[in-house]
């Protein structure tokens, strides 16, 4: 039996972006949050691109592919874990982004790789969409989308 990993140890600029990324309503580029940091004296892009990966090594925040950015693990029991497996939906005309995970999903996948021989390390499912509430704002009374 292993011994339970220290919590982990993050830097002021690290505490920074994380609690960044937990207020934010959408996703964050590494260029929004060195903007959003410029009250804090002038940072440089590879040290906020070090301070992002630490912060999803250690299960704060994770990645969105297609966007390029960043987000805060939103899992308050980081049930997504180390491995990343989330899943998100992403709202493309307000940016709001739902993390979710399923463990049928993540069993389907990694059979999937097995029955190929891959040996999955990181999986990222990104649903792109409309959120509820842009839906209901882009739907007509009449039940037909506006134009």
């Amino acid at each position: 039996m292993s011994a339970p990993s220290a919590p982990a140890r993050l830097n002021e600029t690290q505490t920074r972006i994380r609690d960044l990324l937990a207020r934010a309503q959408k996703p964050l580029s590494a260029y929004d949050v060195i903007d959003a940091l410029r009250e804090h004296g002038r940072i440089a892009p590879p040290t906020v691109y070090r301070a992002l990966q630490k912060l999803i090594d250690e299960g704060f925040a994770h990645r969105l592919e297609t966007r390029n950015a960043y987000v805060a693990c939103r899992d308050e029991g980081h049930s997504c874990g180390h491995r990343h497996r989330a899943g998100f939906m992403i709202c493309r005309l307000c940016g709001r982004t739902q993390e979710f995970g399923d463990e049928e999903i993540e069993r389907l996948l990694s059979g999937v790789a097995a029955r190929g021989g891959f040996s999955a390390e990181r999986v990222a499912i990104e649903i792109q969409g409309l959120c509820a509430d842009c839906t209901a704002d882009n739907v007509s009374p009449s039940g037909a989308n506006a134009a």
